[in-house]
């Protein structure tokens, strides 16, 4: 075979190939193989447009793999977080847990309420560690520790809050703006999905409560 037609052959064979790949990251190593391959074809036989398109297409698929390989390297979350990951999100990487993560904000607080009965509430809580008083009419109807929400029957029903939550000894708390997180279900419903599942999880244990 010919040199020519060799690389003519190896460009139409990744063509056959390409649509049995799911892998995105081989995909695009099989397509920038083909593109060069026809680079290569395109140069023996002087065609300057089969050349400069062909250059570009290998070009744009080297920058793809270049991300994906970025994408694929281990990301390691400080070891609170990472408790609250495994706890809550254990089907969730640590790469789409730490973007959904880094949505929020981490305070610690001391002392005061999260929410006051009777008041809107705009944001979600997580106790990150610590511990919270849930009182309805002044009155103590509950306890909370880490990994519990505080503010998610207000995020599902976008009603005021049913309960006071205040914190009683100094606690770590996450939260999340709602209008953050309704703009990023609107972008990457991927990303909020697991946290509806566990909100939806934490709320009917403490109904059952």
């Amino acid at each position: 075979m010919r040199g020519i037609d060799l690389f003519l052959n190896l460009a139409y064979v990744t063509y056959v190939v390409a649509p049995a790949i799911k892998n995105e990251l081989w995909l695009r190593i099989l397509l920038a193989i083909n593109a060069i391959a026809f680079s290569i074809w395109g140069t023996l036989i002087g065609n300057g447009s089969v050349i400069f398109w062909n250059v570009l297409f290998a070009t744009v698929s080297a920058f793809a793999i270049v991300r994906l390989l970025r994408e694929r390297r281990i990301v390691v979350l400080p070891p609170d977080v990472e408790s609250v990951r495994d706890s809550l999100f254990p089907a969730v990487s640590n790469r789409d847990f730490l973007l959904f993560w880094s949505l929020g904000e981490t305070q610690r607080i001391t002392d005061g309420s999260l929410t006051v009965e009777g008041q809107p509430v705009a944001r979600l809580f997580l106790l990150v560690n610590g511990a919270a008083s849930v009182r309805i009419r002044d009155e103590e109807v509950a306890q909370l520790g880490a990994h519990q929400f505080v503010g998610e029957m207000a995020f599902v029903t976008s009603q005021p809050a049913s309960a006071s939550v205040r914190i009683t000894q100094p606690t770590s708390v996450h939260s999340w703006a709602f209008s953050d997180l309704e703009t990023l279900n609107s972008l990457e419903p991927r990303l909020v999905a697991p946290l509806l599942r566990t909100v939806n999880r934490d709320l009917a244990e403490k109904l059952r409560v």
